[in-house]
């Protein structure tokens, strides 16, 4: 991940010796160059006035919408500049799996991110991490409140109150899926070859000279040369509609909560991540996927059948309900819902453990390919 940061850092660090270098009057030796250090110094002050008006500086970090500027940044990172990697004509296909397998790589570590809403001792570690390196941020009214807060945050169930959790938000890159999913729905246009896409993630308006629209969050040009937007995730649709009044785009919406990539283990309040065997075979375009639903003992090549089975795999999710008829279903975890399946081993008494691992359950033990519905029509 460094490598990524790294270079941004080596950007911003060329523009600033740019910078630096032209605003340094030791720079202009000769007294005939001291019109080009007033020019640039008038055009200086120029652009800091102009954009101070705005509050232009303000847009590209503050404490408001800090986790759509750290998200804006990976989006950047990846939509915006490591894409054109997959652009070249000697092994384009390649470099699109590749590209892809890093977005589910990346998913993952977003998702490790936020365990620091049910970590308390880690979310501290973090706090002080961070506040360690941006100083301002110790100084935000919220944030000894966090910092002394001693239970689960950011959960439908936390009971921190809304000021603390609408701070903690602000802390980690659009959380509880928000660009995960985006990535995701990138990489799932891209994989179903539906078209071609165009991110707008980047752009929350497009301005005209006197009005603007919201654009949604793709455009995708099918290979038939009709254009939607698409939009990640529900409750935008007066957005949606709007923007398809003004443009006559029809926009489609992505469901993100029944997509499966975003299963919550109801133990240990995590995210379940999308595991080897998925990331490898999603991101292989030769491979042909027929079901959205994984089952694990009898497809998985990264961890034996025993390994499976005893828990060893830590991205295997267990879900199924309780049967009458089937001793080993009769434990509280039998109620549909998606867990670890090594959180439910962990929780059961050591006589049902037994039951579980012995009746090796192929239905329950599974996990999930990424979908997304909302898009069916332009299969």
């Amino acid at each position: 991940m460094n490598e990524f940061f790294d270079k941004v850092a080596l950007s911003v660090t060329h523009l600033k010796a740019l910078h630096s270098f032209f605003n340094n009057p030791e720079n202009y030796i000769i007294p005939s160059e001291q019109n080009d250090l007033d020019i640039y110094h008038n055009n200086l002050n120029g652009l800091i006035n102009s954009f101070s008006e705005i509050d232009a500086f303000g847009q590209l970090y503050n404490k408001k919408g800090r986790q759509h500027i750290l998200a804006d940044l990976f989006e950047y990172i990846l939509l915006g500049r490591a894409y054109y990697s997959m652009g070249t004509a000697k092994r384009r296909i390649d470099k699109k799996q590749h590209f892809i397998k890093g977005i589910l790589h990346l998913v993952n570590l977003l998702m490790c991110f936020e365990t620091i809403t049910v970590n308390v001792e880690r979310r501290n570690r973090f706090l002080d991490h961070l506040s360690a390196l941006v100083e301002e941020i110790s100084n935000e009214d919220e944030f000894n409140s966090l910092r002394g807060y001693a239970g689960e945050v950011g959960l439908p169930s936390s009971e921190e109150g809304k000021t603390i959790g609408r701070y903690f938000d602000k802390l980690l890159p659009k959380t509880a899926g928000g660009l995960w999913h985006e990535l995701l729905v990138y990489a799932f246009i891209l994989r179903n070859d539906l078209g071609y896409v165009l991110p707008v993630l980047l752009h929350q308006k497009i301005y005209s000279k006197n009005d603007h629209i919201v654009p949604p969050d793709f455009l995708l040009i099918t290979k038939d040369k009709r254009i939607y937007g698409i939009e990640v995730g529900i409750k935008k649709e007066i957005q949606s509609g709007s923007f398809s009044l003004k443009t006559a785009i029809p926009t489609a919406t992505i469901d993100t909560i029944n997509s499966r990539n975003s299963d919550r283990c109801p133990i240990c309040k995590k995210w379940i991540n999308l595991c080897p065997y998925v990331i490898d075979n999603y991101s292989n375009f030769d491979t042909i996927i027929e079901r959205i639903e994984v089952k694990c003992l009898e497809n998985c090549n990264h961890f034996t059948r025993e390994q499976i089975l005893n828990g060893d795999c830590n991205y295997c999710k267990y879900s199924r309900g309780r049967a009458q008829s089937l001793a080993h279903t009769h434990h509280s975890y039998a109620d549909h819902k998606h867990y670890h399946y090594n959180c439910v081993l962990e929780n059961i008494t050591a006589e049902k453990r037994i039951e579980v691992i012995a009746a090796e359950d192929n239905n329950a033990i599974k996990t999930h390919y990424p979908y997304y519905s909302g898009l069916e029509d332009l299969f």
